[in-house]
């Protein structure tokens, strides 16, 4: 006799018809969804030829870096945008088209011989035409228009990344005492940075953006009291104080607690074969191991949090000769020198070291298989584990479930930021800006068209210590045996911007110096892909682990071992090993460590010299709305009654709750308690709402 319920409830064309209304469910929970308005600054339009505010790396730039041909940034463009997918072929003309010649040579870091520079292509520069089929589309979510040349914040965002620059090689413990010592192994007496950290403190929190005194806005004729527009103002609000502790930080609570690194970047979990080691053994023969260890369990394998790191007190793109190659597209990947031991992540340049070849979203990978290694409990608004017991996650609401969707919001997120970065915002990297400051600080503001007097009240802005700080930092990078250090073989004589000699363009050098050789990636700054995945990806892991209490008070779950002891660590002096901060007023939590590592790995790239805050405020929270739309569309197809709840960037309270064949609710309540619309927090940080015909 064959047995009730023997086959899956429903079975053949009536889950054929299920299926059917579940996507069908899914289409109409996106066309609900209001489609974010997209707006840029206008730097594009007002200034026009040489656009020295936009991305041109990889077209042609004269000796004084600007761009030479007005139709190559036309036809750039117009491929970009044009439904024809053939005009990168068929009508761009690159630098490399143009038959540059570059001033340097690599050399093959792992073997010594000479390798010919070539043109480096643009990355993915057509993605933002991608549709995508779960979660929003990335047409329907947007950011706010980018910080102008001229305003007071984007003179505050290249401060910062100078002065992140300088303090690149300075511990963070260090830096969070208002110190200047350099960590460099390889060096015998590294020194100190130009300024140190109190000193920079002090000079961020008296320019006009930070302290609120002679605001110049962006868009002037829409300001409140002090200045700012509703977008400057959040994105200043988000920095808090200025002080060393909280220098460089993210905008959460969460990120502007307790050591800079979150924990997820420092340490391990308990070893498969029980505790051991505890004094950071290496290269992690022995079979047990704790958390202080710094090794993720990876099923059998291990995952060392040790990273390897860019040569010490090295940077790039510090004279004229490199830089202009690189903007014109020169290849010099490749040409990276390393320290010869890894270690905990410990200074700016670590941190840049790692955002520069992690896999994306291996940090949350990482994060997700620490807390599943810690027994962290999932959402208690899952099914499963169920109360009697007999049901446990795995496949659903386990493991297996939140890390895939880690790695499935990441590719969703790339589409939605190429979309603004390439399509819309087209904004210049920060190591271009650099350029266009150094010809201001010749005179030469005139090669910069009608955007000449914008980059002369920028570079007025920033303060003349840090300015002059930055001068000397260069000039110490490009000494002889500076030069010899680096695996790149320039000529001796290039000729500087502006006509000007040798010593006054020494004097007047606002090259941002970076960490990477090539410089940033081959595609505009606005938004930051790694900030935008971040948002994503982080966003997955605090919905589907439980991020508070078992009371119900919204009490952020502690960051605590199995035993209930805090976790709270720091490397020691030269990184070989992680020691407890001994800090026990200040208690991690689980959440803010999440929001802490999100910050990390985004403003990581800023100390890198390849992105701004702006791009790393406004990516993360866009990431954020993607990642909320794809949960929303699976909810209903779960089949059973599910909630979760978690904290957004924003300091929101966010529940979503899904009843299978239902259309999910999503609850949103500010941090004073009031309710949200979800169409207002949708559109927080975007210009406005897009019209978008009821299909």
């Amino acid at each position: 006799m064959a047995l009730p319920y023997s086959k899956p409830d429903p079975g053949g064309s009536e889950r054929a018809k299920a299926a059917k209304a579940k996507r069908d469910l899914a289409t109409e929970i996106a066309r609900l969804r209001p489609a974010a308005l997209t707006e840029t600054n206008c730097e594009e339009a007002d200034h026009g030829h040489p656009y020295p505010a936009n991305f041109t790396k990889g077209l042609l730039h004269n000796g004084d870096g600007v761009l030479e041909h007005a139709n190559d940034y036309h036809c750039f463009v117009e491929a970009i945008n044009s439904s024809d997918r053939t005009l990168f072929e068929k009508s761009v003309v690159s630098a490399d088209d143009h038959d540059v010649e570059y001033h340097c040579s690599t050399k093959d870091v792992c073997g010594d011989k000479e390798v010919d520079v070539k043109w480096r292509g643009w990355e993915s520069p057509r993605a933002g035409h991608v549709y995508e089929l779960q979660g929003a589309d990335p047409a329907s979510v947007g950011m706010a228009p980018a910080p102008r040349v001229g305003s007071s914040e984007l003179a505050a965002e290249m401060a910062e990344v100078y002065a992140m620059a300088i303090l690149r090689d300075v511990p963070f413990t260090e830096i969070c005492e208002g110190g200047r010592k350099k960590l460099c192994p390889s060096t015998r007496n590294p020194g100190a940075s130009e300024l140190s950290a109190k000193q920079i403190a002090e000079l961020l929190d008296k320019m006009p953006f930070y302290s609120g005194q002679n605001v110049k806005s962006s868009t002037p004729h829409n300001t409140d009291e002090r200045g700012y527009n509703r977008f400057e103002r959040r994105r200043r609000a988000g920095r808090g104080d200025l002080t060393p502790e909280t220098l460089f930080r993210g905008s959460t609570k969460g990120a502007m607690a307790g050591p800079y690194i979150s924990q997820f970047m420092l340490v391990g979990a308990t070893s498969l074969a029980c505790e051991g080691g505890g004094a950071a053994s290496y290269p992690g023969l022995d079979a047990a191991f704790d958390l202080q260890d710094g090794y993720i369990p990876y099923g059998s394998l291990i995952i060392d949090q040790r990273t390897l790191t860019h040569k010490n007190c090295l940077d790039y793109m510090t004279d004229w000769c490199s830089w202009l190659d690189v903007q014109n597209g020169a290849d010099v990947r490749g040409a990276d020198v390393f320290e010869e031991q890894r270690r905990f992540i410990t200074t700016p340049r670590d941190l840049a070291t790692y955002v520069h070849y992690d896999a994306l979203y291996e940090a949350y990978l990482n994060a997700g298989l620490v807390m599943l290694a810690m027994g962290l409990p999932f959402s208690k608004g899952f099914p499963e584990a169920s109360p009697s017991g007999r049901r446990t996650p795995f496949a659903t609401y386990g493991g297996p479930h939140v890390l895939s969707l880690v790695t499935e919001v990441a590719t969703r997120c790339l589409k939605a930021v190429r979309r603004q970065k390439f399509n819309f915002h087209r904004r210049a990297r920060p190591e271009a800006i650099g350029g266009r400051l150094t010809i201001a600080a010749l005179d030469g503001a005139a090669k910069l068209g009608c955007a000449g007097e914008a980059f002369e009240w920028t570079l007025n802005e920033i303060p003349e210590p840090l300015r002059k700080a930055v001068a000397e930092h260069n000039k110490n990078q490009n000494t002889a045996a500076m030069r010899a250090m680096r695996q790149l073989g320039c000529k001796p004589r290039c000729t500087p911007p502006c006509k000007a000699t040798a010593a006054r363009f020494n004097a007047n050098n606002l090259l941002l110096p970076m960490a990477f050789p090539e410089g940033s990636p081959m595609h505009p700054a606005y938004g930051a892909g790694h900030a935008t995945v971040a948002g994503g990806c982080v966003t997955m892991l605090k919905a589907f682990f439980e991020m508070f209490e078992d009371c119900d008070s919204y009490v952020e779950r502690e960051l605590c071992d199995k035993n209930g002891q805090p976790i709270s660590y720091v490397p020691n002096d030269n990184g070989s090993r992680l020691v407890k901060t001994g800090k026990s007023e200040i208690k991690l939590t689980v959440q803010g460590e999440l929001d802490k590592l999100a910050a990390n790995i985004s403003i990581g790239r800023n100390m890198a010299g390849v992105h701004y805050y702006s791009d790393y405020y406004d990516s993360l929270r866009m990431g954020e709305r993607i990642a909320v739309s794809i949960l929303l569309e699976q909810a209903p197809t779960y089949g059973d009654e599910m909630s979760m709840t978690f904290k957004s960037f924003d300091g929101d309270y966010i529940t979503i709750y899904g009843e299978g064949g239902s259309c999910p609710s999503l609850s949103i309540i500010d941090r004073k308690g009031n309710a949200v619309s979800q169409n207002d927090w949708w559109l927080r940080h975007v210009p406005g709402e897009e019209l978008i015909e009821d299909l």
